[in-house]
């Protein structure tokens, strides 16, 4: 992997982190009124991930964070307009944070059931194959989703038709309060590949760098006609479920020890020892993401709300 990559990640990383700060603050400063669940501590593997695709590529992504968009490169002033339920953003104030579609980068929005995201992925994937093109969909989910029925449906369907779709699970341990040893019976959700005769791969969801390649093998497997994979990082969720969620399901030791294993700090160290980056280089990217994420929330601000006659509109193509 070239440095100039390993520098973008980190910098697309670093200000998903921030701006997920910041939008942490205006929710409880009761400026925002959306509701977020919070991706902060699996950013690394979204970006790591989301860095292999074509804008000509499809993104499936799941209910966890922003950034997902941030690294696909939806401009920051429509992910604020979507979470503020404002005009300005991608679904025109309309749809909230987990609605965003930008269809320019192949950004198909997200199903408000979990588990949706499987059958859509899925059509995405036939499409390709009719038009015999070599775009592939990348598909997020997480462990809890995982156990949901049409993960398996879909999955034997590619697995049969040998559809260009790339699985990813990000399984952080929890399914809202759920852990995952009390919900799922194999301790690698990629085992159930194997169930479908295709590859299944588990990786350290918090090494940007592993994430990057097996996504790479993946992607390319798939474009080359030889159908979908099952892939795995392992993560934590370092916020709850949501913005102000009490966490009394999981104790402050166990937060506290994943802290330690942060993927941004730990990325950091990484490239500083690499001699990559640098100090004055941390602090200039710092400034950058501050003078980006202040001009989108200045935007995002003067945003209306929509009319209320504008929920007849867009109802049907």
């Amino acid at each position: 992997m070239d440095q100039k990559l390993k520098i973008e990640m980190y910098k697309t990383i670093l200000l998903s982190r921030r701006l997920e700060e910041r939008i942490a603050e205006l929710i409880k400063a009761g400026r925002v009124g959306g509701f977020m669940h919070a991706g902060v501590g699996q950013e690394a593997l979204q970006v790591a991930a989301i860095a292999n695709l074509r804008p000509d590529d499809y993104l499936m992504y799941a209910h966890r964070g922003v950034a997902y968009w941030v690294a696909r490169g939806v401009p920051l002033e429509a992910i604020l307009c979507d979470l503020a339920g404002r005009e300005g953003g991608t679904n025109r104030g309309k749809g909230g944070v987990m609605r965003v579609v930008y269809p320019k980068l192949g950004v198909l929005g997200e199903s408000g059931t979990l588990g949706g995201c499987f059958p859509i992925a899925t059509g995405a994937g036939l499409s390709i194959k009719v038009r015999g093109g070599d775009q592939v969909v990348l598909c997020f989910f997480g462990d809890g989703t995982s156990n949901r029925g049409t993960f398996h449906e879909s999955l034997n369907f590619c697995a049969v038709r040998k559809l260009p779709v790339v699985f990813f699970c990000e399984n952080n341990g929890w399914a809202v309060s759920m852990p995952t040893e009390r919900s799922t019976a194999v301790k690698d959700i990629s085992a159930r590949a194997a169930g479908y005769n295709v590859p299944g791969v588990t990786v350290d969801g918090n090494d940007p760098e592993a994430v990057y390649e097996a996504v790479r093998e993946a992607v390319a497997r798939a474009r080359r006609g030889e159908g979908p994979s099952l892939l795995e990082g392992k993560t934590y969720r370092l916020w709850g479920h949501w913005v102000g969620d009490p966490e009394n399901y999981r104790s402050r030791e166990e937060v506290e020890k994943h802290w330690r294993r942060d993927p941004l700090p730990r990325y950091e160290q990484k490239l500083m020892g690499e001699n990559i980056l640098t100090e004055k280089m941390k602090s200039e990217f710092e400034a950058e993401v501050k003078t980006r994420i202040d001009k989108a929330v200045d935007f995002m601000l003067k945003q209306p709300f929509p009319a209320p006659e504008t929920a007849l509109e867009d109802v049907f193509a």
